[in-house]
């Protein structure tokens, strides 16, 4: 990934984290305090699943973020536990029940993820995929999903209302 020396990009690429972190957590406001305790021990199982592929991404090069370490564990923050996280509630909350329509709102969310967002995030010097390629990326987000219906399935049998 091509590095600059220009610190005025990295103040734009903080700032558009940040942004991306406090609109997202805004549209909670939104957001039933029912659904939110429902929902929220599935969207730490899958945050975790998450954790673990970040942790992986530097010793097997699966993505390149530009800037240092820091730059790195500011970035998968800010996307984990803001659109990543946020998402989630909202898919559980629109589709729990219906296997078909999560399942489809998954498919097209990771596609976009995988493919046009990466390619977008790739060109403004956010992150970029190397190892880890778009269909794998693909892959790997979508059995998450699957993960994530799955425990939610079983834990729901354990929950009280």
């Amino acid at each position: 990934m091509k590095e600059t020396n220009f610190k005025g990009a990295d103040m734009l690429h903080n700032i558009f984290r940040i942004i991306m972190v406090v609109v997202s957590w805004a549209t909670l406001l939104l957001y039933p305090k029912s659904q939110f305790k429902h929902f929220f021990p599935v969207t730490l199982f899958v945050t975790g699943l998450v954790a673990i592929l970040l942790l992986l991404s530097s010793p097997y090069r699966l993505w390149k973020v530009s800037g240092g370490l820091a730059s790195k564990i500011i970035n998968d923050l800010s996307f984990t536990l803001g659109p990543f996280l946020v998402a989630n509630l909202w898919v559980f909350r629109l589709s729990y029940g219906s296997i078909w329509q999560y399942l489809g709102i998954n498919l097209v969310m990771d596609y976009l993820l995988a493919y046009p967002v990466s390619r977008v995030f790739k060109k403004w010097n956010i992150y970029q995929l190397d190892r880890l390629k778009p269909f794998y990326f693909f892959s790997v987000i979508y059995f998450f999903a699957l993960s994530a219906y799955g425990f939610q399935y079983f834990f729901r049998f354990h929950q009280k209302e």
